[in-house]
């Protein structure tokens, strides 16, 4: 059963690692310490005794919480996929040789949590499932006779909401384990985590309980969680010139505007167009695009952001990625035409900007699933959009 499990982890593991999808966005990681209580009972009978008046005595003690510390980290495979680590080291108080004494336990296992809300960017609900290891030191006594009953057919049954008909007490076992969670972020790098889980011991040979934590989780990497600036629009720099003329008679002044010949990029991004629901280019498209990177190489120390956009048809995280596949494949027709990288980043924003409503036609709506070439003059924006890329 052992083996099967970490086959089974593994396959998933590589399924779902980064390297099997797009990179186009950094994956976080999450770290975190959290106060636990684990409900896991214990039974404790003692000075059993019978009196002078033939009464058999016995004290009998129940505990059902104990607390402890959990550890976590967990990395992003995909925005609604993560997988962790948790450990959690519990203490927890028994009776025994007559008298109360400390005991602990160690849960360990690794798991995976599915994010379906992964639009939402500041509170993140999971479900997660996980196989661990777990280990304790204090007996639970599920079923015993009376330690001195000399008659020797005294026998006690321990039951409890978890654990209902048991007649087992095993310290080392392999339980899976099936919760719920949240994270809330309070800043871009620091947040809340609760977490609850039932654990169900593999086998018969096991006990069965529950585990709830809360407390600090702190991430590294990953998109912000905060909205992307709206990048601004290129506007094409009306030059003029100043031009002295002489004649034989007298000096004559007089200003000559020089305008580029042909169309600006923006006229020219405006023929770059999709059909609906793809992001292939046109042939009309790729012309077009001839044309763009010519009067990009004629300003070779601007920077140019590429910016997707859908209509309005259609989810806010499907379109939110359609775009972003739109701007890609602008920005990969570009490069193929020798505009450097450097001078090129690109992003998709979805819907934002549709100005036709769903229910327009085909050929309104058109304009709406379009490609934006803008300069960036603002370098700091400008790291920004090429190191969260």
């Amino acid at each position: 059963m052992k083996e099967k499990l970490v086959l089974m982890a593994l396959s998933i593991i590589l399924l779902c690692s980064p390297g099997v999808y797009s990179q186009e966005r950094m994956h976080s990681f999450e770290v975190g310490i959290s106060g636990s209580a684990v409900n896991h009972s214990r039974t404790m009978l003692s000075d059993f005794h019978v009196t002078k008046g033939g009464d058999y005595v016995f004290s009998l003690e129940e505990k059902s919480l104990y607390g402890g510390i959990n550890l976590y980290a967990a990395y992003e495979l995909k925005p609604w996929l993560f997988l962790d680590a948790q450990g959690t080291v519990g203490l927890a108080r028994h009776y025994g040789a007559g008298s109360l004494k400390q005991g602990g336990s160690i849960l360990a296992g690794p798991g995976l949590q599915f994010r379906p809300c992964f639009g939402e960017r500041w509170v993140q609900p999971y479900l997660r499932l996980g196989v661990n290891y777990y280990h304790k030191d204090f007996p639970a006594y599920w079923f015993g006779t009376f330690e001195g009953d000399f008659t020797r057919e005294g026998v006690w049954k321990a039951e409890d909401s978890w654990n209902k008909g048991s007649t087992f007490d095993k310290d080392t076992y392999i339980p899976v384990s099936a919760g719920i969670g949240v994270v809330g972020w309070l800043s871009e790098r620091v947040g809340i985590r609760i977490e609850g889980n039932y654990l169900r011991s593999l086998g018969s040979k096991g006990a069965n309980f529950a585990q709830g934590s809360a407390g600090l989780v702190f991430r590294f990497g990953g998109r912000s969680l905060r909205p992307a600036p709206a990048p601004e629009r290129i506007v094409e720099k009306l030059i003029e010139k100043e031009v002295v003329k002489e004649v034989p008679v007298e000096m004559i002044r007089e200003v000559l505007k020089e305008v580029p010949c042909g169309n600006t990029i923006d006229v020219l991004m405006d023929n770059v167009t999709f059909d609906f629901d793809k992001a292939e280019l046109t042939p009309d498209s790729e012309i077009v695009l001839d044309e763009v990177a010519k009067i990009i190489a004629s300003y070779p120390e601007d920077r140019f952001l590429v910016s997707g956009h859908t209509d309005a048809r259609g989810g806010e995280t499907y379109n939110e990625q359609l775009s972003v596949a739109r701007a890609r494949a602008v920005y990969d027709a570009l490069i193929l035409r020798g505009v450097p990288e450097s001078q090129l980043c690109y992003r998709g924003f979805g819907k934002r900007a549709a100005v036709v409503p769903g229910s327009a036609g085909d050929d309104v709506r058109r304009g709406d699933r379009k490609v934006v070439l803008e300069r960036i003059t603002w370098k700091p924006l400008w790291n920004y959009l090429k190191n969260n890329q």
